[in-house]
């Protein structure tokens, strides 16, 4: 299956080291001011530079404006939002009571996963169970598990407000995909100052109940050999959906509790289970739309919010196109852009393209490792295929200086790196399907239409637009099967808030574009935004940069951090 879900790519054991770079440093203007002529114009952010959320002509008539619509916002989020949420979340956001709430606890546990090398629990980490009601409208209804791993910080810079990650997909689990790697060794590089909880969030990773669909993963490795038509591969996939889905429901799960919303009350819930007062979210990917989500529903308990590529709650998924055309136009130019790779891959994008429509007559043939079980599987991969392994190569960092390569291989009928990308990228058994489903389906795919996904095509270059014409068609009959209910409209709404936010993207995101961050940045008022050069999906633990100006933000969320090493990250090294 495509890796097209809205988590971040990582290969652990790549090298994730860069050099520290040195530029500098320019003041930040806030929201608002008017600039000097010592200060940087008000220009539109491009990668590697800094901007802030409002660049400032028109001080007094923009306040106005942003007055008037955040007014706006909160009487219509009264208006639509009030009803659902004041069975679903109490106390109100507004009064959110400072100790554990009633209907959720925290027991410890043994760590579900393998520590890393010199972890012992107990002494670096802690672990345990949050456990909650499946639906909040029914307290005293079926119970949810969310695993919980608590890494202390071991440095005197010790502050008192913890770092929650919040994982992406939404579907993707947090302690396989990160706490496991985790070493003495390396401790400092995964936690900082504060410390650091990683949960699987409801339906994912080992908490239970588990919305894992192994019917999908069934259908994946029964189909690695076989050519098959766009329509056979859908109606295949909609059996394995429906089954996984009958299942579930047999079995009692709540198909309609596994949304942003009760996951945005998981959060509010772990935090004073934990007896903490606030704390700091790290949000990645879909995480920082759960992020997004917590600020908006119990702003009480935060203290800061990075969003690392962002996915708001007004966008939805027939953007995928034009974010994985985006992505591809990025790779081709700087590919043109670089000497090397214009001398040794000439005219990127014309072999590319034309290498898709010739994989679509005469698909490739080649053998793949799975890296995780060391099994080897032959692969048959047409065109349309291979428009979603460029996709997801370009989610991980590492693997973009050899894409250009890659793709002259192909047409060479070299399927070497081709086999060892999609190895590495293409069998996940972590990743929670019906998870997936029920989130998007519920705040994205409720809200679009067939006309959607036709209007989502314009600018998608002739060549792929099938590719990505019958993902989102597949991803909307799925969804039609699923059927769980909507979010209430006021969710699709941007989020207003004065909580300070750091918002970071990346050059190369094929999911989550840089224009997304911009986006959000519009309605918070205490952001900072950084768009950065080189990185695929996801910078946070793939660029040492990124890491210093998270760190730094964390520990001060109300100064600007530090960001001295932005204007030198260097574009890919292509080889």
């Amino acid at each position: 299956m495509p890796a097209r879900h809205c988590t971040e790519r990582w290969l652990p054991l790549a090298d994730n080291t860069h050099e520290d770079r040195q530029a500098s440093q320019s003041k930040y203007d806030p929201p608002y001011y008017e600039y000097s002529s010592l200060q940087r114009p008000p220009t539109p952010p491009t990668p590697g530079s800094l901007s802030t959320s409002f660049p400032g002509k028109g001080k007094r008539k923009k306040i106005l404006l942003f007055t008037l619509a955040a007014a706006g916002i909160v009487l219509v989020l009264t208006l639509l939002i009030g009803p659902y949420l004041s069975h679903l979340f109490s106390p109100h956001p507004s009064t959110v009571a400072r100790k554990p709430p009633t209907d959720a606890s925290f027991q410890k546990a043994s760590c579900p996963f393998k520590l890393g090398d010199g972890i012992r629990e107990g002494k670096t980490v802690t672990c345990g169970y949050l456990i909650v009601p499946e639906n909040r409208s029914k307290p005293k209804g079926a119970k949810v598990r969310l695993a919980v791993a608590i890494f202390k910080a071991q440095n005197s810079q010790k502050d008192d407000h913890p770092v929650i990650r919040l994982e992406g997909g939404p579907g993707g689990p947090s302690l396989d995909n990160w706490a496991h790697y985790i070493t003495l060794s390396q401790y400092s590089s995964f936690v900082f100052h504060h410390d650091l909880i990683m949960f699987d969030q409801r339906g994912t990773g080992y908490s239970t109940p588990s919305l894992k669909c192994p019917e999908l993963q069934q259908l994946q490795f029964a189909t690695l050999d076989k050519f098959l038509s766009p329509d056979a591969s859908k109606h295949l996939t909609l059996q394995a959906v429906s089954a996984c889905r009958d299942r579930l429901l047999h079995s009692g799960v709540d198909l309609n509790s596994f949304n942003v919303l009760e996951n945005a009350a998981d959060v509010r819930d772990l935090i004073l289970a934990l007896g903490y007062q606030q704390a700091n979210l790290y949000g990645v990917s879909y995480g920082t739309r759960l992020a997004l989500t917590v600020m908006r529903l119990f702003p009480t308990v935060l203290r800061s919010v990075v969003l690392d590529s962002t996915y708001p709650p007004q966008k939805n998924r027939d953007s995928l196109p034009a974010g994985g055309q985006r992505a591809f136009n990025v790779l081709f130019q700087g590919c043109a852009d670089d000497s090397y790779c214009n001398k040794h891959y000439p005219q990127l994008d014309n072999v590319f393209y034309q290498l898709v429509t010739d994989l679509n007559a005469n698909p490739a043939h080649f053998q793949t490792v799975d890296y995780q079980s060391g099994k080897s599987y032959n692969v048959v991969m047409a065109g349309d295929d291979f428009v979603f392994l460029l996709f997801s190569a370009l989610y991980v960092t590492q693997y973009i200086p050899d894409l250009p390569r890659m793709i002259f291989e192909v047409r060479d009928h070299d399927y070497t790196t081709l086999a060892q990308m999609f190895g590495n990228l293409e069998f996940d058994d972590t990743f929670s399907d019906g998870m997936f489903y029920s989130d998007e389906c519920s705040e994205d795919w409720d809200f679009l239409g067939q006309k959607d996904i036709s209007q989502a095509m314009q600018g998608i270059r002739p060549q792929i637009q099938r590719s990505f014409q019958n993902d989102l068609q597949q991803e909307y009959e799925t969804c039609r099967l699923w059927n769980v209910q909507p979010v209430p409209k006021a969710q699709k709404l941007a989020v207003v808030s004065d909580i300070p936010t750091l918002i970071i993207a990346d050059e190369y995101d094929p999911i989550t574009p840089p224009e997304n961050g911009r986006l959000v940045a519009q309605t918070l008022k205490n952001s900072y935004y950084f768009s950065l050069s080189g990185l695929g999906h996801g910078a946070q633990y793939n660029s040492s940069c990124a890491d210093g100006i998270i760190s730094a933000f964390e520990d001060k969320p109300t100064q600007m951090p530090t960001y001295a090493c932005v204007s030198s990250m260097r574009e890919p090294a292509f080889v």
